[in-house]
């Protein structure tokens, strides 16, 4: 076995951003013969939403599965975010509350396991027989298999739509639950997104499936749902993981970690694009969030050796942009829009936003370079 590691984190407060959502919300539909929900499975639009936003002390265990077809490049080092958008993820999970949950990835006759235990998260790499450790808060982190998850994936949902209009839609079965619906149309005439339909156990407002349609589209482009599921608390073992020995120290678990780390470049403006900045985690100058609801995006300044590859990327699949302080280019998918800027610093911005928006940002930060 080779030596586990240990990742030491910050005790900041979570930095809530949409490059989370960024990373699970582009996937395609499900297509299923399960038997349609009785047509009386119904609730109160606002009893459900509040049911389902107040779900996280609910247990469960049970199988989901997210897929994706969205025609995005594979980003330098970003791969835990390209990877859910263009392939199918098969996920086993385990929760009992919001500091004691298992969820494992199953990928052919390999997988990854992502434990949260005690206060610290612990990932199992079964291919590499390796066990990697992460020690307190991370304030930007990269997407991870529970966000993939129904109910914590409705519930972000959830936040970011808080301002959004809801209304009831059709019950359907899922995973042998009588799930009742919900959709929620975002206000904002910014946002790529045409609406977003959740289901729910309608008793105890466990989400079970989620579904997201980009403006002009004739079906989803994003579905996450589970295929079994028990309302049941999981074993203390099956959520405890492994036992740790020869421990490693590290640092920087992934390149949003170590953009974290780097607090020196200049602060990020107050506003981009005529959007305000959002709260900030103090200490970090390198990342923002831009925006509200659904029509957020999120704006990273990237190092110079990843910054470079992921530019060099985008701009062969996407549009230029011209900037009168550098080089911009815009990659839009329908549903999610990113843009990449090369000045004297390399800027990564990604949103569910119309691509005018983004340009607009270019040009802003075009004009922060000169």
């Amino acid at each position: 076995m080779q030596p586990s590691t240990v990742v030491s984190g910050q005790a900041w407060r979570r930095w809530v951003v949409v490059i989370v959502i960024v990373g699970v919300l582009c996937s395609v539909p499900i297509v299923l013969g399960l038997r349609p929900a009785p047509a009386a499975t119904t609730a109160d639009p606002a009893t459900l939403r509040a049911r389902m936003a107040a779900s996280a002390g609910l247990a469960f265990q049970g199988y989901a599965q997210s897929s994706g077809l969205l025609p995005l490049p594979s980003l330098p080092n970003l791969t835990e975010i390209t990877r859910p958008l263009s392939s199918r993820t098969e996920m086993r999970v385990w929760y009992a509350d919001r500091d004691s949950w298992r969820v494992d990835v199953i990928d052919g006759a390999t997988e990854r396991d992502t434990y949260q235990y005690r206060g610290s998260q612990f990932i199992w790499d079964f291919g590499d027989t390796r066990l990697t450790q992460v020690i307190g808060e991370q304030p930007v982190r990269l997407p991870r298999p529970a966000d993939l998850v129904p109910p914590d994936l409705v519930r972000r949902l959830l936040s970011l739509a808080a301002g959004d209009r809801a209304e009831p839609i059709t019950g359907k079965r899922v995973a042998g639950i009588d799930a009742a619906g919900l959709r929620l149309r975002p206000v904002s005439p910014d946002t790529t997104i045409d609406h977003v339909d959740v289901w729910a156990d309608p008793s105890s407002g466990l989400p079970v499936q989620a579904e997201v349609t980009a403006k002009g589209g004739e079906r989803p482009v994003f579905t996450s749902r589970f295929l079994s599921v028990e309302m049941t608390r999981p074993d203390a073992k099956t959520i405890t993981p492994p036992s740790l020995d020869d421990v490693q120290v590290t640092d920087a678990p992934d390149l949003l970690s170590q953009i974290s780390a780097r607090r020196r470049g200049g602060q990020l403006p107050a506003t981009l694009g005529g959007e305000q900045r959002n709260t900030e985690v103090a200490g970090l100058t390198s990342a923002g969030t831009y925006g509200d609801g659904l029509a957020q995006f999120v704006v990273l300044r990237l190092p110079g050796r990843f910054g470079n590859e992921a530019y060099d990327r985008i701009a062969t699949y996407g549009a230029d942009v011209h900037l009168d302080g550098g080089h911009g280019a815009v990659l839009a998918t329908g549903l999610l829009t990113i843009l990449a800027v090369r000045a004297e610093r390399i800027y990564l911005v990604a949103g569910f936003v119309q691509p005018a928006v983004l340009r607009r940002v270019a040009a802003d930060l075009g004009r922060l370079e000169r």
